[in-house]
């Protein structure tokens, strides 16, 4: 009787083993900075509220950016196809001149997408040859593509569409290895109509 009921309850025991299912794996979370208008062609607006926010740069560079924001409103240039520009200076320490920013936005809107893509091809060369860069990197800015400028500051330049962005940092808020990471997001956020 004892065998029989050790038999039975190790039956029950390997019964329950095999028939049983595994638990189901926890879902592994998903976190994306896409936004439904990723990958659409924004017109420049006229507010650098509309670019980025200090928030918005605080939480893309991982580092507070404070301080005033001041806009400069550029004018269309017919001999380079501009049609309207809006430069953001982020942080302008008080007194200061704008060039003090540590951190600058431009958009800049073309005639056409052959215009824009000539400008940032002159924005690189003339960055080249005024600054003796010590880098140039081809990096991501939201599924299209930007090149990254390594000289005195970070500078990255791209084009969605007919739309022209630069953006430029101070060394000290993007580390070296994540500055084409960092520097496309938010070429990409500013690219991003809101």
């Amino acid at each position: 009787m004892r065998i029989g009921l050790v038999a039975l309850i190790a039956a029950l025991a390997l019964g329950g083993c095999t028939t049983s299912t595994p638990p189901d794996a926890p879902a592994v979370p998903v976190f994306t900075s896409a936004r439904p208008e990723a990958g659409r062609e924004r017109t420049v607006p006229d507010s650098c509220d509309a670019v980025a926010t200090l928030d918005d740069l605080s939480r893309i560079l991982a580092t507070f950016v404070t301080g005033p924001v001041q806009r400069v409103v550029g004018v269309p240039q017919d001999n380079i196809g501009r049609t309207a520009r809006l430069d953001c200076y982020y942080g302008v320490p008080a007194g200061q001149p704008t060039s003090a920013a540590p951190v600058w936005i431009g958009l800049a809107g073309y005639v056409d997408d052959g215009s824009a893509r000539e400008r940032v091809a002159a924005t690189v060369a003339d960055a080249r040859a005024a600054t003796g860069t010590v880098g140039v990197n081809d990096v991501a800015v939201g599924s299209d593509r930007g090149v990254l400028i390594r000289s005195a500051n970070w500078m990255l330049v791209a084009t969605r569409g007919r739309t022209t962005v630069v953006v430029q940092a101070v060394p000290a808020l993007v580390r070296e290895n994540d500055a084409g990471l960092i520097l496309g997001q938010v070429a990409d956020f500013a690219l991003t109509g809101r």
